[in-house]
């Protein structure tokens, strides 16, 4: 045996007999043994030639099966048409074929008519990317709706604005006296300034009578007759709804101290027009002294008084003096008249200065609601003028006509009027319940008949009764 080992010069060989010798002995010896359950220690690896052998214990090897391979199912192509953009990083293809790839479905869409602009190829195909190539039909849809409402609020912004500018011609033509006005303002500084003494251009507010009331007139011609001495005359209007009542209301009678209410408004023309001032001093003369009702009669000639407290003592307490103080400050009876014409009073005139026992001056119960409608509804006053007028005539200090008549709460802004031959009430009633109207009665009555009295004060009663129980 060493003869023959010797004679291999390869000793490589040898280890390699020897090695099968020696697995074989133990391979030998292993089946010789009885098999057990018991976990067989981790053998050593044994290297040969850059090869690793695991052998495994033979009671292992029986239960080791060959794994199937798995089989591949293979799923159609459905070919689509493909988006421009980059595959994710991780694909298999490199930078260089999904560039072709992009040129390659670049090449096969229909170009359109208007010539692209030049971009690098990197950026146009980001762009192609990121932006669609039609446009949405529901974005295209919320910009018509968008648009039509835009188009929809400018038409009613312009239509809004052009009836604001109709409303205010139409105000301005209504309401010219109103000093709020800017043009009508303009207008009075012009005339002003050409004459020194005119009526600003006023444009007179009608009454506004829709309907008789004929079950309340049917009332107080039972009440008129129970005197049949006396001539009254009635006129009266709900300034809520313009029903009205009107029993001898054009016809012209002695105005005795209604007279003092044009005056009044003309007073507070002149103050707005800057002829004169609340505060300015007038002096009384001894023209000016007039018997009759008021205390300045009594003052010596040459006493001053304010403008202001000279109107409020011509209708608080219907002083005569007073009355001839301003007709003559206003610039004379033909003056007035004048300005009671362009006011639409047509029976409303000065002919003599106060007492006027003999009631010359005249005018009607229609003139006397005219004027007081008109203040009431913003026209020859401004409205702080207007309120002022009101609340002085609220202050008369005789109270047994009108204002005997209503029920208690109610305001009486209010002028009266007292001579042998006639006895007047003119004004507007405020009640309780938000309504307001006005009335005017004159009575003729011969030789200072009381029954005058009662007359007067059963019409207010008989009206407030009526207005009252029809809201």
């Amino acid at each position: 045996m060493f003869g023959v080992v010797q004679n291999f010069r390869n000793r490589s060989i040898l280890s390699v007999i020897s090695s099968t010798t020696n697995s074989d002995s133990q391979s030998q010896q292993s089946s010789s043994r009885k098999p057990s359950n018991r976990l067989q220690p981790q053998l050593p690896l044994k290297k040969k030639r850059n090869v690793a052998k695991f052998p495994l214990p033979t009671s292992e090897q029986t239960f080791l099966r060959p794994v199937p391979p798995q089989k591949k199912t293979v799923v159609p192509r459905v070919f689509k048409q493909e988006i421009p953009k980059f595959q994710s990083h991780r694909a298999k293809r490199s930078r260089i074929e999904e560039l072709a790839r992009l040129r390659k479905i670049a090449e096969q869409q229909p170009t359109s008519s208007a010539r692209p602009q030049k971009r690098p190829e990197k950026a146009q195909s980001f762009i192609s990317q990121s932006l669609p190539t039609k446009k949405s039909p529901v974005k295209t849809r919320h910009n018509s709706r968008s648009s039509s409402l835009l188009l929809y609020a400018t038409r009613m912004l312009i239509l809004g604005v052009g009836i604001a500018v109709i409303g205010g011609t139409v105000l301005s033509i209504l309401q010219p006296g109103s000093s709020s006005n800017p043009i009508s303002q303009a207008a009075d500084s012009e005339v002003e300034t050409n004459q020194e003494w005119k009526s600003p251009s006023i444009v007179p507010l009608a009454v506004q009578q829709t309907r008789e009331i004929a079950a309340l007139k049917t009332e107080l011609d039972t009440v008129i007759a129970k005197y049949p001495k006396l001539t009254p005359g009635v006129f009266l209007i709900d300034t809520d709804n313009g029903a009205y009542v009107d029993i001898n209301g054009d016809t012209a009678v002695a105005s005795a101290s209604t007279i003092k209410l044009p005056i009044l408004v003309a007073f507070f023309q002149a103050v707005e027009q800057g002829r004169i001032k609340l505060d300015d001093m007038l002096t009384i003369e001894e023209s000016h002294l007039a018997e009759g009702s008021g205390d300045m009669q009594f003052r010596k000639p040459g006493t001053k008084y304010t403008a202001l407290q000279t109107v409020r003592k011509m209708i608080v307490i219907s002083d005569n003096t007073a009355t001839n103080i301003l007709i003559e400050a206003l610039g004379g009876a033909d003056v007035l008249n004048q300005l009671f014409q362009s006011w639409g009073l047509k029976n409303t005139v000065i002919n003599n200065p106060l007492p006027d026992l003999s009631g010359t001056n005249t005018t009607t119960p229609k003139d006397l609601i005219d004027l007081i409608s008109q203040v009431n509804q913003g026209g020859l006053v401004s409205l702080k003028s207007r309120d002022r007028l009101f609340r002085i005539m609220e202050r008369t200090q005789n109270d047994s006509l009108l204002p005997r008549g209503v029920g208690r709460g109610s305001v009486v802004a209010h002028k009266t009027g007292n001579l042998k031959s006639v006895l007047a009430d003119a004004g507007m009633i405020d009640l309780l319940n938000g309504k307001r109207y006005l009335l005017a009665v004159l009575v003729k009555r011969p030789d200072d008949d009381q029954d005058a009295v009662e007359l007067i004060r059963g019409v207010s009663k008989k009206t407030y009764q009526y207005l009252k129980s029809s809201e």
